[in-house]
């Protein structure tokens, strides 16, 4: 992990003129909700600054590290100083990657806003060693697991309007986010899905973001009423790996990829919903004979051999219904 010139230990604390101090416009935070700058500024109002910020020097001003919340609370509350780290200036990448690896230690970024500093980070790294990073590579320098950098790559994938409507959403008090980078992260995986599995369905980029914007306005009007569904729209792309009809699974995802009131409930229970619960009845049976091989029969108690035979009467009559 690539680190600023100054350790801790080098770093000299003093307390500094509050007006004098600037934010790092590279800082990857763009929203501070209210709700959590008042419940830090009302802390700050009764006990002070308890946990200095860092900043390095810029000429006869600071620019800040660590600690922009804590700085805005404390021009809020007409605080003349403010206990704070001066550290040596980092260069641009050292920079990025400090601010990085202290949040990573604590709260999290919002997804998007660590997305947005990735591409920088990754042109930097390039500039400097001549090589673009890997996945783990990054993770290691922005102390970021690689499902996260994974996840942000899938949103930069993403038209520039789509992250607008985050960002916007980002302004909100988290109860009160609908199209959040969750929502498009799942609506993005299964529209990948359908593009391997039935790549007839999405032929290019114009008919993908066609699709996009029904099933957005579908979740906006509650004809999809959880993100979490979009996950059986993966299930209906990979209609053969369970034998279930493909063109049966392929008509109902036309149908719902159009303007209509047609649910992605619906268009899983319409196609493969038995196949699934029958892979899954065969894959725990499996399991259970498996179970049942490791018993010793001198040592099944009452109870075990109650279940067994109703288990055996349930499976018989089963068996005869569907003769």
């Amino acid at each position: 992990m690539a680190t600023a010139h100054t350790t801790p230990a080098e770093a000299t604390l003093a307390q500094i003129d509050v007006a004098k101090i600037d934010r790092n416009p590279d800082n990857p935070r763009i929203h501070f909700r209210q709700g959590e700058l008042e419940q830090l500024l009302d802390s700050i109002n009764r006990y002070g600054v308890q946990v200095p910020i860092s900043v390095y020097r810029e000429g006869r001003r600071y620019v800040l590290i660590d600690g922009e919340r804590r700085w805005r609370c404390a021009l809020k509350l007409g605080l003349e100083t403010i206990p704070s780290l001066v550290q040596a200036k980092p260069s641009p990448l050292e920079n990025l990657l400090l601010m990085f690896n202290i949040h990573a230690l604590r709260e999290q970024w919002d997804l998007l806003t660590q997305a947005l500093k990735l591409r920088p980070i990754e042109t930097m790294i390039e500039v400097a060693e001549g090589r673009k990073p890997n996945e783990r590579e990054l993770a290691t320098r922005t102390g970021l697991s690689r499902a996260t950098i994974r996840r942000c790559n899938l949103l930069l994938t993403m038209p520039e309007r789509y992250l607008s409507m985050i960002l916007a959403e980002l302004e909100k008090p988290k109860a009160k986010q609908k199209f959040t980078e969750d929502f498009f992260i799942e609506m993005e995986r299964s529209l990948r899905a359908v593009q391997r599995n039935m790549p007839e369905l999405i032929q290019d980029e114009r008919e993908k973001d066609s699709i996009r914007r029904v099933l957005i306005d579908k979740y906006k009007t509650d004809i999809i009423q959880s993100r979490i569904h979009f996950r059986k729209i993966s299930k209906i792309a990979r209609a053969t790996r369970v034998e279930a009809d493909p063109q049966k699974a392929e008509k109902v995802l036309r149908d719902l990829f159009s303007k209509n009131s047609y649910s992605i409930e619906r268009a899983y229970d319409d196609s493969v919903s038995e196949a699934y619960v029958e892979r899954d009845v065969v894959t725990r049976i499996e399991s259970l004979i498996k179970r049942l091989h490791e018993l010793d029969p001198a040592d099944i108690d009452e109870d075990v051999r109650v279940h067994l035979k109703s288990l055996i009467n349930e499976a018989q009559l089963l068996l005869e219904r569907g003769a």
